[in-house]
């Protein structure tokens, strides 16, 4: 179900990630996705994709600042910084919504052009059936989205953490952990599902 050309989108999202972030999407019915950091909008696709196919009546929040300010926020190291301060934000955001358009997708995805920070109190608690964290990578950024999003994730929710692997990404998945959450998948380290505990 991923559209032709799916390996030439900007961005880093591998063919076997999108079907699998598909296939949680499935299993999981989502009525209210979040993905945090969408860059060009190559995981937000699939996810998309899927939602749109289970329940033509889900949403699906992609938020992004598309700014220098957010993508270096903390200590992401000097190569890090250089590389997202090159970056044309504004030709990458324009970019998100034409592949939104393009794929017929944009009657369940919205757009949101702002950190997850601001936005974070626009959501209730409990209300986030599939979350994918995929933002800024620093220790601070990350920690810092836990502490904001850890309750707005339904109990038996997912929370898809990106590039799992990083030094700087583990600090935020021992948070993640000590709120109740518990590893549900593992993709080599590289991305990891994890899922929010019922409380009995």
């Amino acid at each position: 179900m991923l559209p032709v050309g799916y390996k030439d989108i900007h961005g880093w999202c591998t063919e076997e990630k999108a079907y699998k972030l598909m296939e949680l999407v499935m299993v999981c019915d989502p009525t209210l996705s979040v993905e945090l950091g969408v860059f060009a909008g190559k995981s937000l696709l699939p996810i998309g994709i899927m939602s749109k196919y289970i329940n033509p009546k889900s949403t699906v929040v992609g938020i992004d600042a598309w700014s220098i300010e957010a993508s270096i926020k903390g200590k992401n190291g000097a190569e890090n910084d250089k590389w997202w301060s090159k970056v044309n934000y504004k030709e990458m955001f324009e970019y998100t919504k034409s592949l939104i358009v393009k794929n017929n997708i944009d009657d369940v995805i919205e757009i949101w052009n702002d950190t997850s920070k601001n936005v974070a109190s626009k959501f209730e608690d409990n209300s986030i059936d599939f979350l994918h964290q995929d933002s800024n990578h620093s220790e601070e950024n990350t920690c810092e989205e836990v502490e904001l999003y850890w309750n707005k994730v339904k109990e038996g929710g997912y929370w898809i953490f990106n590039d799992a692997d990083w030094p700087t990404a583990q600090k935020a998945q021992k948070l993640l952990l000590s709120k109740g959450y518990t590893e549900h998948y593992n993709a080599n380290d590289k991305w990891k599902v994890y899922l929010r505990n019922k409380t009995v």
